[in-house]
């Protein structure tokens, strides 16, 4: 049988770094990665429209958080000419304190100090693309109505590759299925290729539906 390899994972180390970077004492390493995940989460939820791409979370001490955000739409986040950016950073801060104060209550809490740096991204994630599809889907579209706007619509610029996956009880039926439909190329065991992918659920009346995206968009030049 074939085993699937996470495109990311395969890649780290290599074209690909990890999202979470900082080094901790055993006691406080589940402490920061279940923060980071919490925090992450949050935001998702809480700013579903920006489009994210990827969120890196740097750590000097415990207290000094440093967030690389990637996003389609900074405004959504930060408002025009980042006029709100203090209310955002103010927004981070109240969601790790109120973490630490549920999870860690017997720890003095101190106060955290927040760097942001925020970039726009000019192509269209997958985790974004993702997002658009479980969107269309939660609103009881079908899936190819969903495909067809992701692909007619949404994206101003095709990517040189594209798959998508759809699965579980398709538009209520009595039998779960899987659809795909792949465009371009798509070089997964070429460790140069710089793979986007992402994995996520549709909560749908008929039950969940996962949705997969895998996004090719260039070769990395060593030379």
């Amino acid at each position: 049988m074939g085993q699937k390899v996470h495109p990311i994972g395969f890649r780290l180390g290599n074209t690909k770094s990890h999202l979470s970077t900082w080094f901790a004492e055993n006691q406080n390493y589940s402490n920061y990665l279940f923060e980071d995940y919490y925090l992450r989460k949050k935001l998702y939820q809480n700013y579903e429209s920006a489009g994210f791409e990827k969120i890196e979370i740097f750590r000097k001490t415990e207290n000094q958080l440093t967030m690389m955000i990637s996003v389609e739409e900074p405004t959504i986040l930060v408002g025009l000419n980042a006029q709100n950016l203090k209310n955002f950073q103010q927004e981070i801060r109240q969601i790790v304190q109120k973490y630490r104060k549920q999870h860690l209550p017997l720890k003095t809490p101190s106060k955290i100090q927040v760097t942001l740096h925020i970039f726009g991204c000019f192509n269209m994630s997958a985790s974004s693309m993702a997002d658009f599809l479980i969107e269309f889907l939660e609103k009881r579209y079908s899936f190819r109505s969903a495909l067809n706007g992701l692909l007619k619509k949404k994206l101003k610029k095709k990517p040189p590759g594209l798959k998508i996956q759809i699965s579980g009880r398709l538009n209520g039926a009595e039998m779960a299925r899987q659809i795909w439909i792949r465009e371009g190329r798509l070089p997964l065991q070429t460790l140069q290729a710089h793979i986007d992918y992402s994995s996520k659920q549709a909560q749908t009346i008929y039950g969940l539906l996962g949705v997969k995206v895998w996004v090719f968009h260039h070769l990395h030049d060593y030379h």
